[in-house]
């Protein structure tokens, strides 16, 4: 057994029993294997010296479209619903090849920010080698994931590989069948928006995944959508709501009662969709909420960030509120409703939980698998606020020094460890110049503009063949 000791870290562990404290963590080959003040170095195989630095667990990112890496900063600028129309078509351009190197540099990029744990909704499942080409890829890049095999027909593909919903399961249900409890990578699945089809198949593809015993997780923008998967009996904690911005109260109370997480993007809400983000309704109302950095092709995958963001536009829609009333500036039981403690807390422990990984990720408990994250506190120290303070308000991407998956070294010394830059640069960029049709023999034609127009009017629905 290889034994690793991080040394004299501040330690975020995110376990009840043993909260925050300066400390060693003792790891031997994929686990955890002691979280104490001190621990005896001797017969370790290496020492980490932590001592300028906060050790906490990876961060879990719980919603994000990994194919869409090649085609980085493409939506940077749409707004709304421009975004349906300029990023969705091209799911259909790639080849399950552009899918493995697509899908390995999204991840390689999450590792240096810190996250060592992704649901990669991928709306580019356009066959079975596809899917098989994307979890190749998260296999080879060293992270944890949740594959979110796509229900999604994308018929802008040419020949489809699939012509009904029982097609995919089938396949879906092959691919967690090759896959044990233990491994790293793991299927869920990636549903159809409520409103792309009928409830008689939302139903339907509920169910599917819950009989395979996976979880699911579904775009839902429009007003309703949870009460209908609740009138339909669908509600469970193994369903993950991504934005459920026009949820209300009452929708948020089924939500806390018959179990759903709702999954907040942010950077994405606020910066390109325009809707305020779920963060503070969703805490008030006992609902779970975590966090993803969603739409590669807008932002980057900078875990942080988003995190400060949706921070920073939780106080101000909160403090709005509080104006409203009549109040200003009052701390009360209700606001603000996150401090950095509870953000963390979401970005790791309660996503590991929506995700079914909590025996196994999400804190610095001994007996889990050794996904940890080391930050230095660089040049000034914690200052004088709390540890979790420093790391969300004060830390950035630059001062990640060590990531590991399953104890293996995924990025060391800030850089990414076993990948040759260069050359997966370079394959990035040949999967760009083909899907934007810059390549030889990949001249695509362009959607006519009442094709552009039903994509962004149906927030991304597929055009009919």
């Amino acid at each position: 057994m290889k034994k690793t000791l991080i040394k004299g870290g501040s330690l975020v562990t995110m376990d009840e029993d043993l909260g925050e404290f300066r400390g060693d963590v003792l790891i031997g080959d994929d686990r955890i294997l002691e979280v104490a003040a001190s621990i005896d170095p001797a017969g370790v195989d290496e020492v980490v010296d932590a001592s300028d630095s906060v050790v906490l667990p990876g961060f879990v990112d719980c919603h994000n479209h990994l194919w869409q890496a090649p085609i980085r900063g493409l939506a940077a600028s749409c707004w709304g619903r421009e975004y349906f129309g300029v990023i969705h078509p091209l799911a259909g351009r790639y080849r399950p090849q552009d899918m493995h190197d697509a899908t390995f540099g999204a991840a390689a990029e999450l590792l240096l920010n810190g996250v060592t744990t992704v649901f990669d909704f991928c709306h580019a499942t356009n066959s079975p080698d596809h899917a098989r080409a994307s979890l190749s890829a998260l296999d080879s890049a060293g992270i944890r994931a949740v594959f979110g095999f796509c229900f999604r027909p994308r018929p802008e593909a040419g020949e489809s590989s699939f012509d009904a919903l029982d097609e995919r399961v089938e396949v879906l249900r092959e691919l967690a069948s090759e896959r044990t409890p233990d491994d790293r990578v793991q299927l869920g699945a990636a549903l159809n928006n409520i409103d792309h089809v009928t409830l008689e198949e939302h139903a339907k593809e509920v169910r599917a995944a819950r009989d395979i015993g996976l979880v699911s997780t579904l775009h839902s923008n429009l007003p309703g959508q949870v009460t209908a998967s609740h009138e339909l009996g669908l509600l469970g904690p193994d369903v993950l709501w991504v934005h459920a911005g026009p949820a209300t109260d009452a929708e948020l109370t089924l939500l806390r009662e018959e179990g759903g997480t709702i999954v907040s993007t942010p950077q994405i809400e606020a910066g390109n969709m325009g809707i305020v983000p779920m963060i503070g309704r969703a805490v008030q109302h006992g609902v779970p909420l975590v966090f993803g950095v969603d739409a590669t092709a807008a932002v980057n995958g900078d875990f942080l960030a988003h995190l400060r963001i949706g921070h920073t536009l939780s106080r101000l829609t909160e403090a709005l509120a509080e104006r409203a009333a009549g109040r200003s500036g009052v701390r009360t039981p209700t606001f603000p409703s996150v401090d950095a403690t509870a953000l963390l807390r979401m970005a790791t422990l309660d996503s590991a939980r929506a995700l079914g990984l909590a025996d196994r990720v999400g804190s610095l408990t001994p007996g889990k698998q050794a996904d940890v994250l080391v930050l230095r506190t660089g040049p000034f120290g914690t200052g004088a606020g709390s540890v979790a303070d420093h790391v969300v308000f004060q830390a950035s991407a630059r001062d990640i020094d060590l990531v590991l998956v399953a104890g293996v070294p995924r990025v060391r010394a800030g850089a990414l460890t076993g990948v040759e830059l260069p050359g997966l640069r370079t394959r990035l960029d040949a999967v760009r110049d083909w899907v934007l049709g810059r390549a030889p023999g990949s001249e695509w034609p362009e959607l006519t503009a009442e094709d552009r127009k039903r994509y962004e009017e149906g927030q991304g629905k597929a055009v009919p063949a």
